[in-house]
């Protein structure tokens, strides 16, 4: 009988891992992309199952969900598009993070952010579509906010997503640009500036389970994962703000 309980216990896996792993797809807004692999990488080292990534604007991800497209899970940049989702009967919504926009010139060192943004020195400004991504819609927020849209609408760029936005600013397309703080690297320098809160809705990340994942237990559980100590100790170390 021993012997036996202790082959049992060789062939059990290990982390709370099931026999049988599953793989659920998900659908993740395009500025959550670093934080989601290295969320993606935890769960499975803790549950055996895989989570395969797809980022993009929430915007388009919500197109493609609507059209018919096999995700399972949507990360979203926003509350609103999950919430739209939820309503035509998909899962229940939750947020998993906040969103902190930061306005970064890495070739600048002025103290204002006004001033470099209206200077003639500051040719482009880069931002995400705020048709299509929240973090967009929050940029055109606060520089309608801040009562300068109109004065440099003309110098502004789009990115689709926030990705693009950033991509824009760190190679010098654009002089600078409104980034997703987390995507913010380490060693950045030049005019770096967290816009405040109060210029701008709150970017509250809300997560859904979609018709797809109904029955995938990797969907359900990395959801489950999500609101997890472990994961909130990620989603903090990638710059977000925790539910």
């Amino acid at each position: 009988m021993l012997r036996a309980a202790a082959l049992l216990l060789l062939a059990s896996p290990v982390f709370g891992q099931p026999a049988n792993a599953d793989t659920a797809l998900a659908a993740v807004a395009a500025n959550f992309a670093g934080a989601a692999t290295a969320l993606a990488a935890d769960f499975k080292t803790r549950s055996g199952h895989d989570i395969t990534l797809t980022t993009g604007s929430t915007g388009k991800l919500y197109a493609q969900i609507i059209a018919g497209a096999p995700f399972d899970v949507l990360l979203s940049a926003d509350a609103a598009i999950p919430a739209q989702l939820q309503a035509a009967g998909h899962g229940l919504a939750f947020p998993y993070a906040y969103g902190v926009l930061t306005l970064w010139a890495p070739n600048r060192t002025t103290t204002d952010a006004t001033t470099l943004l209206q200077s003639t020195e500051t040719r482009h400004i880069a931002i995400a579509n705020p048709d299509l991504a929240p973090y967009g819609a929050a940029a055109k927020a606060a520089l309608t906010a801040m009562g300068i849209y109109d004065k440099i609408a003309d110098k502004i760029v789009m990115g689709q997503n926030i990705g693009q936005a950033f991509a824009l600013t760190s190679s010098g397309a654009a002089d600078a640009g409104f980034i997703a703080k987390s995507a913010l690297p380490a060693d950045a320098t030049g005019f770096i500036w967290d816009v405040p809160p109060a210029l701008y809705p709150p970017i509250q990340q809300d997560a859904i389970l979609l018709t797809y994942g109904a029955d995938n237990a990797a969907a359900k559980g990395f959801l489950d994962y999500l609101q997890s100590p472990n994961a909130h100790a990620i989603i903090a170390q990638f710059g977000y703000g925790l539910p």
